[in-house]
């Protein structure tokens, strides 16, 4: 498939087109922005590796906050209805946009297990050179000092996983939820660090980290990886974690977001194809809210070395706590948050497309996060969104292909 093919199927799909009916050309540099060109020309990232906000022709002018793609869209879908053409509508149900929730299950809870601190302390001063492990120990100590003091037999999820399901159920709604897997090779320093057999306490209970990722999928919620910082560029290591989580959920794992958004254009879509998975939730930034790729809407990643498309259905992140409350990052307050966070809300649904939101259950502990997500959830369902997992996105996505004939 050249990518030209490839441009005027997704935009046939987006437009709900049959497929027997040529679309409007995607403007070249709108294509440029989705099929992530800036990101294969040049080789600078931040200094985790990562592909960062400041980086984008979007942010520098302007644009970070507009999903370019979809209010060219929707100038389309208007020009062709005045025209008779009959559209299938983007959503199911009549649902005028979606919501996506995910949480990423970084850390179980503020409290850890032995093995957890000593692993973490090891991880963080696995530095080479001298000088660099010594100030990795100085700039570790306070950390692990302060972790030392969190330990526990059987960290105590009350305020993290359990209060992120209570809210869940309370709203209505379900998530997608990214648990990772201690690494199969590699760890890296931010690695997450608790393993699956590990003892937690969960609803009043010790249980292992493995019981509570099945009591997740028994509840109707869809348990994903969260791939390692390694997996993004390393062969089969995707493979062996999702394989390791879907012995733990009981059920086969299709969605995936790497951890701290390591992801590479050409590198990390075929290495998730290849483990199995059909749905990735990277692709956003770790330091703002914003459209990575010009679109809040799902598309199918596309490998540029090989000319292909891949096999996986790239759900855009467009908005996380952390991005939004760490002072690192944009550091707002209460108010500012719900501000960008309504503007957001509001430019993606009048334009018929997707907010993906991440909430981290272990910052749950911040009042504000807490009020995020159920603000953002209230304000989304009143507006008529679909509130979708990963997987039920796939799904209709598929679903809706075949009835075009794609």
């Amino acid at each position: 498939m050249t990518r030209d093919a490839y441009l005027a199927r997704l935009v046939g799909l987006w437009l709900g087109l049959p497929a027997d009916r040529e679309p409007p050309a995607l403007p070249d540099d709108l294509a440029a922005l989705l099929l992530r060109d800036e990101e294969r020309r040049s080789a600078h990232r931040d200094s985790s590796g990562c592909w960062e906000f400041p980086f984008s022709d979007n942010f520098h002018r302007g644009r970070l906050f507009e999903p370019e793609i979809d209010a060219w869209l929707a100038d389309q879908r208007r020009r062709l209805s005045s025209d008779g053409v009959r559209l299938e509508p983007l959503w199911p149900g009549g649902h005028a946009f979606a919501l996506a929730l995910s949480h990423d299950v970084d850390e179980l809870s503020h409290q850890v297990t032995v093995r957890q601190w000593l692993r973490a302390t090891r991880l963080r001063l696995a530095v080479d050179g001298g000088r660099t492990r010594l100030r990795a120990v100085v700039a570790g100590l306070p950390v692990s000092l302060w972790q030392l003091r969190q330990v526990r037999p059987a960290p105590d999820l009350t305020a993290t996983i359990e209060r992120a399901l209570a809210v869940e159920a309370e709203l209505g709604v379900r998530a997608s939820w990214f648990f990772t897997v201690w690494p199969c090779r590699r760890p890296h320093p931010v690695d997450c660090v608790y393993s699956l057999d590990e003892p937690c306490r969960f609803e009043g209970r010790v249980q292992s980290v493995r019981d509570v990722v099945g009591a997740v999928a028994d509840r109707g919620h869809e348990v994903g990886l969260h791939g390692s910082f390694a997996s993004a560029l390393e062969a089969d290591l995707l493979a062996c974690e999702a394989k390791a989580l879907a012995a733990a959920s009981g059920r086969p794992i299709r969605s995936t977001r790497q951890h701290w958004l390591h992801w590479r254009v050409d590198h990390t879509p075929a290495l998730q194809e290849s483990a199995g998975l059909a749905v990735d939730g990277t692709l956003g930034f770790n330091n703002s809210p914003g459209f990575r790729a010009g679109t809040s809407l799902p598309f199918p990643l596309w490998d540029g070395r090989h000319e292909r498309e891949v096999d996986v259905l790239a759900v855009p992140m467009s908005m996380m706590d952390v991005a939004l409350f760490r002072p690192g990052a944009m550091g707002l307050d209460l108010a500012l948050a719900l501000s960008l966070a309504d503007r957001l809300l509001d430019r993606v649904a009048g334009l018929g497309g997707l907010l993906s939101l991440l909430i981290h259950p272990s910052h749950l502990i911040d009042p504000r996060v807490e009020a995020l997500l159920r603000h953002v959830v209230a304000k989304a369902m009143g507006s008529g969104a679909w509130v979708a997992t990963h997987g039920e996105i796939r799904d209709h996505w598929d679903r809706r292909a075949a009835m075009l004939g794609y």
